[in-house]
């Protein structure tokens, strides 16, 4: 046997035992329904999950969200554990709730009273910079399109909104961010329990129950091999009529969907849910790379296949930490042309 033939031999022997055999592989997608395995959804299940777009399980390597650069840049902490502390006195320690590593990517996000701060201060900084810009439009077109005094339209329109909304939203907003800055954990509390959780190593993805409730928090809600789900893109109308896309993950046989807005936001486009939906196609191949973005660069030795694969190309172990800023952002402006060409 070549020296390349055992090398191969002795690093497909090595993946073998890191991975388990519920691993996800893309060629076992083709083969036949196990017995057993009838569909058990209800028609309102299929109804809800089922009625979007159906999206392929054949991906582009390293195609990922361009929001996940700008998210997880370069020399950010390397430490992607979320901790939270548990105990009292002495008892006291800090154990991560949530994760992203070779392994898995558990996913936490803050609780509704974190969420209620954030949001006021978004809507107050909204009405003070973007509602002030376009009340002072309005006004000017008051002047020149209406025929009105400026004198009048300062005085009857433009000043009562500027004291009475532009105002007192400025002050919350201010307020807010002051807030933020001296007194962190007024607003950033921990979460209580984690949402779901993607296992490449296993295979699995699992759901866990509402965190909101205690009693449930960091309970499993149902497990399944990721091999039996499907990527759909959803879409529906904001209050102006608008269209609003997220992605969810639907199983194939049973009543269990995944939305994934926690981890991509609703938005106005599709390219960013397809995106992310490749993102967990490679991100769940153990026959793949990781995919090589900032964010897996600190754990990509620790992958048998991604080890493998870099020390093949030769890739540089600090490819993504060495590179400058301008260089960076060219790859971030590549990336988001990339999802609109691919997906768009």
């Amino acid at each position: 046997m070549r020296a390349e033939e055992q090398a191969a031999a002795g690093s497909a022997a090595v993946a073998s035992d890191y991975y388990r055999a519920t691993a996800w592989q893309p060629e076992r997608e083709s083969l036949p329904r196990r017995r057993g395995q009838m569909d058990r959804r209800s028609r309102s299940f299929r109804f809800q999950w089922t009625a979007g777009q159906k999206l392929s399980k054949d991906y582009v390597p390293d195609l990922v969200p361009g929001d996940f650069l700008e998210t997880w840049p370069p020399g950010q902490d390397e430490d992607t554990n979320w901790y939270v502390e548990e105990g009292r006195g002495r008892e006291k320690k800090r154990v991560p709730m949530a994760w992203i590593n070779q392994e898995s990517i558990r996913w936490a996000t803050l609780p509704s009273s974190s969420w209620r701060w954030l949001i006021v201060k978004g809507f107050a900084k909204f009405l003070s910079t973007i509602g002030l810009g376009f009340i002072t439009l309005a006004s000017i077109s008051m002047v020149f399109m209406l025929g009105r005094s400026w004198q009048s339209v300062f005085l009857d329109s433009y000043l009562p909104v500027v004291i009475y909304v532009g105002g007192p939203s400025a002050l919350i907003w201010a307020t807010i961010t002051l807030i933020e800055s001296f007194f962190p954990s007024w607003i950033y509390k921990d979460p209580k329990g984690p949402l779901w959780e993607f296992n490449r190593r296993t295979g699995f993805v699992t759901a866990f129950r509402d965190p909101k409730k205690k009693r449930d928090a960091g309970q499993v809600a149902w497990q399944s091999p990721f091999s039996e789900f499907d990527g759909y893109i959803h879409s529906g109308p904001t209050q102006q009529g608008l269209p609003l896309y997220y992605g969810a993950m639907v199983h194939r046989f049973r009543e269990e969907a995944l939305p994934l807005t926690a981890f991509q936001a609703a938005s106005s486009n599709d390219e960013a849910h397809k995106a992310l939906w490749n993102f967990w196609l490679q991100y769940m191949d153990s026959t793949a790379p990781l995919p090589d973005i900032p964010l897996f660069e600190p754990y990509r030795q620790k992958d048998p296949v991604t080890a493998e694969h870099d020390k093949r190309i030769g890739r540089n172990p600090r490819y993504w930490r060495d590179m400058d800023d301008v260089t960076y952002k060219q790859k971030t402006d590549e990336m988001y042309k990339r999802c609109l060409k691919v997906f768009g």
